[in-house]
């Protein structure tokens, strides 16, 4: 065999190797690629599993704090007056500046502006007295449209939803005109009872698909589901409730926040002259005291996530004076922190 030849026989077998070393160097690449984003992604979750594990410690720790203080303090018309003293002679007044035992008196707002509690680390608190919100249980009517009217529901669909919101919540099985009962769902119907929470307002057939995104983020703090309560204390009220429940307007609205900022509102003439209006109001549905439901909302400034309850007070209960419900655990979009931009500091601390 001539040189040549041998020469040229090395050279294909080289040619030849030089492809498959290639591919055996991209499939091996590949795999640990793979490996390599699992393993991140595992980590990813097992990261976020350690802090709402963290947060949720924190959460229960402040939920028996605020629990403790909602069942303690003495309640003012809009707010718990801290280090005050309980009496029966002072209904809706503004608290003292400081007791006989010298401790500076404060008030706590229930109308849902935030603060800050500092368990192992901030957390910024919002307290809402739940006859503040709009009562997604009770609410029938020109409210309801008017709730549907801010939740960006086309007015051509707003009859439809509220009669499928009636046969949704009703106990019966009778279809109202344009409602919907069980038959009409594919997940089995309507459960035939009222809501356990504001977000299964949802589920009623064509709602989720007929609110706006914005609107629904921009309200949803705002709603409450209490099939038993149906009142709303003007003291507390945000204004989106006072818009939807009492149909005033933006300015309106903002007038009895002023006001009750100075003094509370402690009678309807005094609402009636905060706005100036006086429209056809249920007298026997508007409050000037909290109810004894306070909404509490959580969240972290190290995390994304939000836990939400319900404080119903219960003193006539003697075993057990209050209770915990409706509570949720949910991560904010975007997983946002918290922002404390423009909360105080809570004043109490757990005697």
């Amino acid at each position: 065999m001539r040189p040549s030849d041998r020469l040229g026989r090395k050279s294909r077998r080289k040619g030849f190797a030089l492809p498959a070393v290639l591919a055996v160097t991209g499939v091996v690449t590949l795999i640990f690629l793979v490996a390599i984003t699992a393993l991140a992604s595992l980590t990813a979750e097992a990261n976020s599993a350690r802090a709402r594990m963290r947060f949720l410690q924190r959460a229960l720790t402040a939920e028996a704090a605020l629990s403790y203080m909602a069942a303690t303090e003495p309640m003012r018309a809009n707010g718990l007056s801290v280090n005050d003293v309980r009496t029966f002679s002072d209904y809706g007044a503004t608290p003292p500046e400081t007791t006989s035992s010298g401790l500076p008196i404060e008030l706590v707002r229930l109308d849902g502006r935030p603060y800050i509690m500092d368990i192992d680390g901030p957390l910024v608190v919002r307290l809402q007295d739940q006859a503040g919100m709009i009562n997604l249980s009770s609410l029938r009517g020109p409210p309801l449209s008017r709730l549907m009217e801010k939740l960006g529901v086309d007015a051509s669909l707003r009859d439809t939803l509220a009669a499928r919101y009636q046969d949704y919540s009703d106990l019966d099985e009778l279809r109202q005109i344009n409602g919907a009962e069980r038959g009409d769902y594919t997940d089995g119907g309507p459960p035939n009872r009222p809501l356990l929470r504001p977000s299964e307002w949802l589920s009623v057939l064509g709602a989720r698909e007929a609110v706006g995104r914005r609107g629904w983020a921009a309200i949803k703090d705002k709603l409450a589901s209490d099939s038993i309560s149906s009142v709303i204390n003007i003291n507390t009220a945000s204004p989106e409730a006072l818009s939807v429940l009492l149909d005033l307007t933006e300015d309106q609205a903002a007038a009895v926040l002023r006001e009750r900022e100075i003094a509370p509102l402690l009678s309807i003439n005094a609402l009636e002259a905060a706005t100036g209006a006086q429209p056809a109001w249920d007298y026997e549905q508007i409050y000037t005291f909290p109810s004894s439901a306070l909404i509490f909302t959580l969240r972290d400034t190290r995390s994304a996530w939000t836990y939400r309850g319900r404080l119903d007070l219960t003193p006539s209960g003697l075993e057990q004076p209050l209770w915990i419900d409706q509570t949720e655990l949910t991560e904010a979009p975007r997983r946002a922190v918290a922002d404390t931009s423009n909360a105080i500091r809570l004043p109490y601390a757990p005697r």
